[in-house]
């Protein structure tokens, strides 16, 4: 152990109000900070002069998720999608995948992927986006899970296999 853990992970949002009202109300996260950012100090930290931001901050156990909007000093939007590099996605660990996906359904402005059985182990999961088109799988794991963190390392090569 090197003294390094994770803080946070921040994404860039249009609009801060609906992406917090996704995360809260489907993802299950709380928000605990709420603010309005703004100064030098950001300027040189993010080479980004002028940039007037608004911050949540919003926690999952120890997951805790940045969402800011930019009101001066943004960019564009980036295309989205799970295939394109550097694109990342959240995963959420849920008890019972079928209760989340079909809140998800009832929802209706969500288009929950199919749950899926990813390599026949037994790990369900399936994707939503968030308001901007960040995906975020929801996944229930087995008593043999791949996804647990503390589990020893561990290399495969496993192909997916093909859909049926």
């Amino acid at each position: 152990m090197n003294g390094h853990t994770l803080n946070h992970v921040g994404v860039t949002v249009r609009d801060v109000d609906r992406s917090l009202a996704f995360y809260v109300d489907v993802v299950g996260m709380e928000c605990y900070s709420r603010r309005r950012m703004q100064g030098e100090w950001f300027d040189v930290l993010t080479h980004n002069d002028g940039a007037d931001i608004d911050v949540a901050m919003l926690r999952l156990d120890s997951f805790v998720l940045q969402l800011v909007q930019y009101h001066a000093g943004g960019g564009d939007a980036l295309a989205l999608a799970h295939h394109h590099v550097g694109n990342p996605h959240l995963c959420i660990n849920v008890s019972d995948v079928d209760a989340k996906h079909r809140d998800a359904t009832e929802r209706g402005n969500l288009d929950p992927t199919p749950i899926v059985d990813i390599l026949g182990s037994g790990i369900r999961s399936f994707y939503v986006h968030d308001p901007d088109g960040l995906p975020v799988e929801f996944v229930q794991a087995t008593a043999d899970d791949r996804y647990d963190r503390n589990a020893p390392a561990r290399s495969s090569t496993t192909s997916m296999p093909a859909s049926e």
